[in-house]
């Protein structure tokens, strides 16, 4: 089983791939995102939402990660914008996320 850090880092490096089944293969059925443009309260709508609209980036990089007994922060690149992602993890999966990120750069695309 992966620890919360690398639970973390692979939804990470799956979404910023456009891999839409690692993504599930780490995240619990009962999934929550918040974030500033969406909030999704299962995997299935979260999942949903991706389909045909999640696009790979090869420029993609973390910029640094890191972990206490409570939540996992990522902070990477994806399309030009900085995104910082905290994460709650339970049984090895990840179960919930906040996303933050400047919406004007995604709003003006």
């Amino acid at each position: 089983m992966m620890d919360d850090l690398k639970l973390a880092e692979t939804f990470v490096r799956c979404f910023c791939n456009a891999d839409i089944e690692g993504i599930r293969s780490v995240i619990a059925d009962d999934f929550c995102l918040r974030g500033p443009l969406f909030e999704f309260d299962s995997a299935a709508a979260y999942l949903s939402s991706l389909q045909g609209d999640l696009r790979a980036d090869p420029r993609a990089k973390t910029v640094a990660s890191f972990s206490n007994d409570e939540l996992v922060a990522v902070f990477y690149t994806y399309h030009g914008n900085n995104i910082a992602q905290l994460f709650r993890c339970r049984d090895g999966k990840i179960c919930d996320t906040t996303l933050v990120f400047d919406t004007r750069k995604h709003l003006e695309s």
